[in-house]
């Protein structure tokens, strides 16, 4: 007589799911960081204060650097070892941890004055810096004939390493400058090379995974323009020469226009989750004609930033991180009616808060759209934050 004994598996703690792929860490701290920033935006409206540092200058810097950095990282590190044929690095728990502890110490810092956001934009910088060069490294390591995306996204990566060196410098010296250079590297150095170099290498290709009628069009002089216009309108702003600026931001509209339109905007909008990419896409076009607009003296304050960042950068992670999430975790990719409802509000809330810039409106619409953003965002997370600590519907491992 023989006895067979049955073992069952032991399921991974929520932690450790954290730590199985790195998008479940990342996008997870990437999704508190953002509900941080958008409360302590929506506070500092309601409660404006004296104290500390100006919040239209902590604003214009955070908002780039604080919410999309740790989003950055969780797709980069996972699809980016696809994209090299090389094995998917782990132990990015650190890098993370320490990038949402400094920003909260940041902005206490912030909030205190002189030197106190010292610490938090360090731990910033340092643990940004080792993820740029943990990319690197995996770089060094692929023998892929192709690394175009992989070498571009790392040159932007070490734009925003740079860029929060000057946010630490500034916060030392003192030097108003330094903060204008930290405003500038971080928009066209940094953020808006990033989300070009993954919208050049992914909407095509999701674009053709949903219609396969359409084949993809993304020649490589395209991205390398875009980033040369890009890289341009650094020093163009730097050094106040506006008829270059605008003539550059201006080509860069033009470009993107006429992209959003060869990619297929009109034909995406059958497929939700594909509609939200070039949706969002299509708010470049608009946002680099403001910041033209902006160079040849048309007044239309921060539309422009907003535009981008709010229009573009903000639904475009939303539409990614859907995706990227729905798909890692075993669930069908289709974005339901509650999804859809969020990412249009965004969509709605953007277009408010650009009208607030160009027609000089009432502070009260500028709460209504903080308000907004954060409502939105806290739906949004509510959804997606399960996900990350949640096994996969399919049972498959990641």
């Amino acid at each position: 007589m023989s006895l067979t004994v049955f073992t069952v598996s032991p399921q991974p703690s929520s932690w450790r799911r954290l730590l199985q792929v790195p998008h479940r860490l990342y996008f997870s701290a990437g999704v508190l960081a953002m509900l941080g920033l958008a409360a302590w935006w929506m506070l500092r409206l309601l409660a404006p204060g004296n104290e500390g540092y100006p919040a239209m200058l902590v604003h214009a810097l955070l908002m780039p650097l604080g919410i999309f950095p740790l989003f950055m990282l969780g797709f980069i590190f996972t699809a980016g070892p696809r994209w090299l044929n090389v094995e998917p690095v782990g132990g990015h728990a650190p890098a993370a941890m320490a990038y949402l502890l400094g920003l909260l110490l940041a902005l206490l810092g912030f909030a205190r004055g002189g030197s106190w956001p010292t610490v938090g934009l360090l731990l910033m910088q340092l643990s940004w810096s080792i993820a740029t060069l943990r990319w690197l490294q995996c770089i060094n390591k692929s023998a892929a004939q192709d690394k175009r995306h992989a070498v571009r996204l790392f040159w932007a990566m070490a734009a925003g390493a740079m860029s929060l060196m000057l946010a630490l410098l500034w916060v030392r010296s003192g030097e108003g400058v330094l903060w204008w250079w930290c405003r500038q590297l971080s928009l066209w150095g940094f953020l808006l090379p990033v989300f070009l170099i993954v919208s050049h290498r992914m909407i095509p290709f999701f674009t053709q995974s949903v219609l396969p009628e359409r084949a993809p069009w993304r020649p490589n002089f395209l991205l390398d323009g875009w980033l040369l216009l890009c890289l341009a309108l650094v020093p163009a702003g730097l050094l106040g020469w506006p008829l270059l600026e605008a003539a550059l931001a201006l080509g860069l509209s033009a470009s993107l226009a006429y992209t959003s339109w060869r990619w297929g905007l009109w034909a995406s909008l059958g497929n939700r989750l594909l509609a939200m990419l070039h949706l969002s896409f299509a708010w470049l076009a608009p946002a680099l004609l403001l910041q033209g607009l902006a160079a040849l003296g048309v007044p239309v304050g921060a539309a422009p930033a907003h535009a981008l960042g709010m229009g573009f950068c903000c639904t475009m992670l939303v539409g990614f991180v859907t995706r990227v999430s729905l798909g890692h975790s075993g669930q069908q990719l289709q974005a339901d009616n509650l999804y859809w409802a969020i990412y249009l509000g965004l969509h709605t809330v953007a277009l408010l808060r650009v009208l607030v810039a160009v027609l000089a409106g009432p502070a009260a619409w500028l709460h209504l759209a903080s308000a907004s953003w954060l409502l939105l965002m806290l739906a949004w997370a509510c959804r997606v934050l399960p996900i990350y600590w949640r096994a996969r519907a399919d049972g498959k491992p990641g």
